[in-house]
């Protein structure tokens, strides 16, 4: 981390300076660790109100701030630590998107920012060693270094003949050295996950802009895993996920995506289902403007939404086929029922039910072992939305 962190210290972070860590053992290597804790920490916040990363930029980000953050707490008090955070300041500047010309300083950052998570993305590709031999986490198979020159290349481009070349090229090879000592150590790679997971967007991106039957091309031996079911066929172009890549794998909580279409289109959603084999499950979606549309892949008869107050909001059925097993059915929440659920406080929860023939009403189980009923936070739907929701930057401000 030395070499990675001097690089980093000479970074512009305009208003951003952390506090002075001379106390500490190494204090010149400290106070560059506090310098890359600091600017990913604020591009973190920033991202939270302006749609500023993509997918493998923000997982950069997250990563390499968890790397740090972790180096820091042995050298650091935990009040030292907290000094230096800048999440809440580059959320509070950073709500909606601001002009470069008139805040250049805050986009200084941001540039920087994105310079360093490029840089990440593009290390695995300049490993000493096999990368196949190194696993990451997810259920594809780790990749050749072949396959990782396609997330590599697609960051490179930008830096062809860009004044900050030297910078990038300096970067991406000491994450690489970084890279080949955690793999040596223990066969595994957490920073070659930012890398990994902008692979699996593109891929995903690639198979939704081939039309027509028969085989889609993919890159990569992970994007045959994507080709079973791209995302991008249910939500359109898509440019980040509010945590990893998940694909359309069953996952507990909710998802939460930035849509590049910026109608009312299904940015959040969580799935509906049961343990048993033949019993109902589908998927809730939550659109822009809060809409509640429930698609099921069993077609049961009355769905509810259920307020941990004792409020009980009806579905609408839109229509429905076959039966519990092998089926399909839509359903909506009304707008007088959209309109209560406005008005629910943020630590109520919601449960879903249904019932099929007059039987019994049944509650939706969380993922995971011995599963509970699934309940989902108002307050958490609100953040998510506010999340999908935030604007990108205007075109000329974009690099």
């Amino acid at each position: 981390m030395n070499k990675i962190a001097a690089i980093v210290a000479s970074l512009a972070l305009v208003g951003q300076a952390p506090p002075a860590v001379a106390q500490a053992g190494n204090a010149q290597h400290v106070q560059s660790l506090a310098n890359i804790y600091a600017l990913t920490d604020y591009a973190l916040g920033a991202n939270e109100g302006c749609d500023l990363f993509t997918l493998g930029a923000y997982r950069a980000l997250a990563q390499l701030r968890l790397t740090v953050k972790s180096d820091l707490r042995r050298a650091l008090k935990p009040e030292q630590l907290a000094k230096i955070a800048s999440f809440d300041k580059g959320k509070s500047e950073w709500r909606g998107c601001l002009a470069r010309a008139a805040r250049p300083d805050p986009w200084k950052l941001i540039d920087s920012a994105k310079l360093v998570a490029d840089a990440l993305i593009a290390a695995p590709s300049k490993v000493s060693g096999e990368p196949k031999d190194c696993q990451v986490d997810g259920e594809y198979a780790a990749l050749s270094k072949i396959e990782w020159s396609y997330p590599a290349n697609a960051v490179l481009r930008h830096y062809v003949d860009a004044p900050r070349k030297a910078e990038f090229e300096a970067l991406s090879k000491d994450f690489a050295a970084m890279i080949d000592a955690e793999c040596k150590r223990t066969k595994y790679s957490a920073l070659m996950q930012a890398g990994y997971e902008s692979l699996l967007h593109s891929e995903d991106l690639l198979l939704m802009f081939q039309k027509g039957p028969g085989p889609k091309r993919v890159l990569t031996s992970a994007g045959t895993r994507v080709a079973l079911r791209p995302l991008s066929l249910e939500l359109g172009v898509w440019r980040s996920r509010r945590g990893g890549f998940t694909g359309s794998r069953l996952s507990a909580g909710l998802n939460v995506y930035r849509i590049l279409d910026r109608a009312d289109k299904d940015v959040v959603f969580f799935h509906l289902s049961r343990p048993g084999t033949f019993d109902p499950r589908g998927m809730m979606y939550i659109t822009r403007t809060g809409r509640w549309v429930a698609r099921m892949k069993s077609n049961i008869d009355e769905l509810e939404l259920r307020l941990s107050d004792g409020s009980r909001l009806p579905f609408t059925k839109q229509n429905g086929s076959g039966n519990t097993a092998v089926g399909a059915a839509e359903f909506t929440l009304p707008a007088v029922h959209q309109a209560r659920l406005g008005r629910a406080a943020d630590d109520h929860t919601a449960t879903l039910a249904y019932r099929v023939r007059g039987k019994e009403w049944t509650e939706f189980l969380d993922i995971g072992r011995d599963p509970g009923v699934q309940k989902q936070k108002i307050g958490d739907i609100r953040a998510s939305l506010a999340w999908a929701n935030a604007p990108m930057p205007a075109k000329e401000d974009r690099q």
